[in-house]
C-alpha cells in the first residue's frame, strides 16, 4: 500500500518490517474487500443527458485554483479536505452554469452586441462597470473615456493576459444580465390575488380566544395498549411517503491509534536540544526557525511582558538579547527553544488611516500600484486624504470614515502593515502589499514608547517514530489474521479483544470522511465497491490505522419496515391512545375532565400565523382547529395533537378583516413570493435536467 510505502521508506528495512509485508501481502489475497476506482469512465457527469468530460471539470476547477483562489488566499496551504471543500464548490457552479445555460438557450434570453456596448459604456452603463476604479476619474465618477482607451491597449499586452482578464470579466458580465433578466421573467410571472392578501391579513391579525384541558399521551400506560403487525403494517403503508431514503451505507470500524512512545519523546527533545548552539550563534533566526520548525504558522512579534504568549517568555524579557531558553515541554504539548531576537522601544499603540485597492481581473497589481502612487502624489501636492479614501478605498469599513481606522495595538494587523505603522514617523505615507491588496498608510497619532520584544521559536511535534508505527501495524495486523484463520465475527473479536467499536450510519457516496476519521474519502469508495459483510484491508489515515466491516446498504427508496419499526410502533401507540381518551370523554365536559383527572383549565389564545401557543409549544394541529370551531362556542372538541390530547372550548373568534385597500398588503406578498420563486426557480430546473454526479468514481 503506498500509505505504508510513505512509513517504511523513513527507515532502512527491519526484520519485523518484512515480516509485516509479508504479512500483509497474504492477507491481500483472502481480504473481501477491493479497492474501488475509476471503472474506466472518462465522464464525470450528466446534464440534460449531455455527458460531463472529466477533463473538461478538472480544467475548470485548475482555473479557479490557479486564478481565483490563490489569489485570494496566498498564505494559506491547499489540504486535502480543502480541496475537497473547492472541488464541490465547482462542480456545483459547473453544473449551475450548463443548466442556466440551457435554458437562457431555450427560452432565448441573450446579450446583442449593441446591448453590451451600451451597457459598457453608454447612458445607462452596468453598476459593476462604473465601480472598478480604473474606468474613473478623479472625482470618482465613471469616466466612459477611460473603458474605450482600456479597451484599445488590450492588444498591446504581448503576454495576452490583458485580454484573458478582459475576456473573464467580460463572460462574468454577460452572465449576470442573462441572469438579471431571467429573473425578471420570473418575478413578472407572479401574481397575488386582493383575497390572498386579505386572508393573509387575517392570518396576522385575527385571533381566537379558547380555554382547554391537556392530558398527555402518557396517561395510558403503554403496556395497555397492544400494537398488531397488520397495524404497523397499514400505518406504514399509509404514511410511505414519510419513510423514504438516498441510498447510502453503514459501516463498523476499528482504529488503531498511533500514538508516540517514551523513547519518541526523548528522541524529539533531544533534537531540539542538538539545535541550540546555533540558535544562540545564527544571526538569521527566522531562516533557521522556517527550516527546522514544524510550526509553520509561527509569527514572531514585538510584545509587551504582559502580552507574551507564552508564560516562560518571562524569562526572556530581562535577559540580553540572544539569550535562549528550552528545550521544555509546552502546554500545547510539544517541545520548544526560545530566543530573545529583538529588544526595542516602540509605540504602545498607533492610529492610522489608510486606503485599499484589491488587484482584479480588469485591474492587475501593477495597474493598482500606478493607482496608489497617484493617490500618494495627490496626497502629498494637497488633496485631502479623507475625500481619497471615501472615493477609492475598497474597504468598505474604514472608507466611510475616510479611512480612519482608530487606535490598535501591536499585532492586530497583518505583519506587513503592522510593520509600516509601528516604524513610520507621524503624518509619514506608507505604500505596502498585504494579503489584501495595496494599502497607502498614513500614521495619524502615535501613543508613547514602551519596551517590546521579539521572541523567535522553534517547536517540534513529539511524533510517532517508524518502529511506533510498526508496533501498532502489526496489531491490525493480526486482528486482520484471527478474522481469517479463526473463522471469528468481526463484532464477537471485537468483543474479545476488547476493541472500542465505532459506527457510521447512512454514509453517502460524495460523503468526504468518515465521521471521527479525518480524509478517510477511501474507505467511503471502498464501501460503495463492498458487499454486506465485507471486511476491508488495512487503512491508513494520518495517525490512525482503521479496519472497516461494512453492515449494511441502504437502497434508495422506501425504508424498510423493520428499520423503523420503533418509530411506527411508538406512532401506532399514540394513535390508540388518542382514541381511547377521546371516545372516554365525547360529549363531557371541560370541568368533569379536569377534575378526572386533576388538571386545570386554561386559558390561551393565538393566531394562524403563530402555530405555538403560549405554555404548550408548537401545536399546528391544535392552532388551525380552533379556528374551524365557530358553530358553537360551548361544545366542547378535541384535537389530536403532537404532544398531548387537547379537550378545547371556544371563547371568542375574532371577526374576519374585510380590507378595502389591500393594495400595500398585495405589494409586499407579491414582493416575497417573487424573492421566493426567483431564488428556488433552479431548484425546479436542476430536477429536471436530470442531473447524474459521478465524482465518486474518481475522487
Amino acid at each position: 500500500m503506498a500509505t505504508l510505502g510513505k512509513i517504511r521508506n523513513r527507515s532502512g528495512l527491519l526484520l519485523a518490517v518484512i515480516g509485516i509485508a509479508m504479512l500483509a501481502f497474504i492477507l491481500g489475497d483472502f481480504m473481501q474487500s477491493k479497492r474501488s476506482g475509476p471503472r474506466g469512465s472518462i465522464h464525470v457527469g450528466e446534464v440534460y443527458g449531455e455527458k460531463i468530460l472529466r477533463q473538461d471539470f478538472e480544467i475548470k476547477l485548475q482555473d479557479y485554483l490557479d486564478n481565483t483562489w490563490k489569489v485570494q488566499n496566498p498564505q494559506t496551504v491547499l489540504t486535502q479536505s480543502l480541496i475537497a471543500q473547492i472541488r464541490s464548490q465547482i462542480w456545483n457552479q459547473y453544473v449551475r452554469d450548463l443548466i442556466m445555460d440551457f435554458e437562457y438557450e431555450r427560452i432565448g434570453i441573450d446579450v446583442s452586441d449593441d446591448e453590451f456596448f451600451e451597457l459598457l459604456q453608454g447612458v445607462n452603463v452596468h453598476p459593476e462597470i462604473s465601480k472598478v476604479p480604473a474606468f474613473q476619474g478623479p472625482s470618482g465618477a465613471f469616466d466612459r473615456t477611460k473603458v474605450l482607451a482600456y479597451l484599445k491597449q488590450i492588444d498591446e499586452d504581448p503576454s495576452g493576459e490583458s485580454r484573458e482578464r478582459w475576456i473573464g470579466f467580460q463572460d462574468y458580465l454577460i452572465n449576470l444580465i442573462k441572469n438579471a433578466k431571467y429573473n425578471s421573467l420570473i418575478g413578472k410571472a407572479m401574481y397575488y390575488t386582493s383575497n390572498s392578501a386579505i386572508e393573509k391579513a387575517n392570518e396576522n391579525q385575527q385571533k381566537s380566544s379558547f380555554t382547554y384541558v391537556s392530558l398527555p399521551y402518557s396517561i395510558i400506560p403503554d403496556s395497555l395498549v397492544e400494537v398488531s403487525e397488520k397495524e404497523m403494517a397499514r400505518y406504514y403503508k399509509e404514511n410511505k411517503q414519510n419513510y423514504q431514503q438516498e441510498e447510502s451505507r453503514d459501516v463498523d470500524y476499528i482504529v488503531f491509534n498511533v500514538l508516540p512512545s517514551l523513547s519518541d519523546d526523548e528522541l524529539t527533545k533531544s533534537s531540539l536540544q542538538e539545535l541550540v548552539s546555533d540558535f544562540i550563534e545564527y544571526e538569521d533566526y527566522e531562516l533557521l526557525c522556517r527550516r527546522n520548525s514544524d510550526n509553520t504558522n509561527a509569527k514572531f512579534v514585538f510584545s509587551k511582558q504582559n502580552q507574551l504568549e507564552d508564560e516562560n517568555w518571562n524569562q526572556l524579557f530581562s535577559k540580553d538579547k540572544g539569550a535562549v531558553i528550552g528545550p521544555y515541554l509546552t502546554k500545547q504539548g510539544f517541545y520548544r527553544i526560545s530566543k530573545l531576537a529583538d529588544v526595542q522601544y516602540r509605540p504602545d499603540s498607533v492610529e492610522a488611516r489608510h486606503i485599499l485597492i484589491k488587484p482584479t481581473q480588469s485591474m492587475n497589481l501593477d495597474s493598482v500600484n500606478k493607482t496608489i502612487e497617484q493617490l500618494k502624489l495627490r496626497i502629498e501636492n494637497g488633496s485631502d486624504f479623507g475625500l481619497l479614501a471615501n472615493q477609492y478605498s475598497e474597504d468598505k469599513g474604514s472608507s466611510i470614515k475616510g479611512g480612519d481606522l482608530g487606535w490598535f495595538e501591536e499585532g492586530v494587523m497583518v505583519d506587513e502593515f503592522n510593520e509600516a505603522c509601528f516604524t513610520s514617523k507621524k503624518g509619514d505615507l506608507k505604500i505596502v502589499n498585504s494579503q489584501f491588496g495595496v494599502h497607502l498608510i498614513e500614521v495619524t497619532s502615535k501613543s508613547k514608547k514602551v519596551k517590546k520584544v521579539k521572541i523567535a521559536y522553534i517547536d517540534r511535534f513529539i511524533e510517532p517514530s517508524t518502529e511506533t508505527y510498526n508496533q501498532f501495524y502489526s496489531k491490525a495486523s493480526k486482528f486482520a489474521a484471527k478474522l481469517i484463520n479463526e473463522e471469528i465475527s468481526f463484532d464477537s473479536l471485537v468483543v474479545k479483544e476488547n476493541i472500542m467499536k465505532r459506527s457510521d450510519f447512512k454514509v453517502q457516496i460524495n460523503k468526504e470522511n468518515i465521521s471521527g476519521l479525518t480524509n478517510s474519502r477511501e474507505m467511503i469508495r471502498w464501501m460503495y465497491s463492498s458487499k454486506t459483510g465485507d471486511i476491508s484491508d488495512i487503512f491508513q489515515f494520518e495517525n490512525n490505522y482503521v479496519i472497516a466491516h461494512l453492515i449494511g446498504i441502504n437502497k434508495e427508496g422506501d425504508i424498510p419496515i423493520q428499520n423503523v419499526k420503533e418509530e411506527i410502533t411508538s406512532l401506532v401507540i399514540k394513535e390508540k391512545k388518542s382514541d381511547l381518551i377521546s371516545t372516554k370523554y365525547s360529549n363531557v365536559e371541560l370541568s368533569k375532565i379536569a377534575s378526572d383527572n386533576s388538571k386545570s383549565i386554561l386559558n390561551a389564545n393565538t393566531t394562524l400565523a403563530n402555530l405555538s401557543v403560549a405554555g404548550i409549544g408548537y401545536e399546528p394541529e391544535l392552532v388551525g382547529s380552533v379556528f374551524s370551531f365557530i358553530d358553537n362556542n360551548s361544545t366542547v372538541k378535541f384535537v389530536k395533537g403532537r404532544n398531548a390530547m387537547y379537550f378545547v372550548s371556544l371563547l371568542n373568534l375574532d371577526e374576519a378583516i374585510s380590507l378595502s385597500d389591500v393594495s400595500q398588503q398585495k405589494k409586499k406578498m407579491l414582493s416575497d413570493i417573487q424573492s421566493y420563486a426567483q431564488a428556488n426557480s433552479f431548484n425546479s430546473l436542476k430536477e429536471s435536467a436530470k442531473v447524474k454526479d459521478n465524482r465518486s468514481e474518481f475522487y
